[in-house]
């Protein structure tokens, strides 16, 4: 069982953060409903993170000078 040990950890690499980002969306929603004013603020916070995440990745892939992901075939 020396597998079960990597497996865990690729689980947790792969699936942390995508859980990360809907637990904080969902407490910003609910905080949206039941806080009021300051739940209004968390809700643009945290609900507003997804779309940070994604711009931020988004960002660093274009500024990376990385060549293409697959070989180009020199045409015959």
């Amino acid at each position: 069982m020396h597998g079960s040990s990597d497996r865990a950890r690729l689980w947790i690499r792969v699936f942390a953060a995508p859980i990360l980002l809907a637990t904080a969306t969902i407490i910003g929603l609910m905080a949206a409903l039941l806080w009021g004013t300051t739940g209004q603020y968390v809700a643009w916070v945290t609900v507003g993170a997804p779309v940070g995440v994604v711009g931020w990745v988004w960002m660093r892939g274009r500024s990376q000078k990385n060549g293409p992901i697959l070989p180009t075939i020199p045409a015959k």
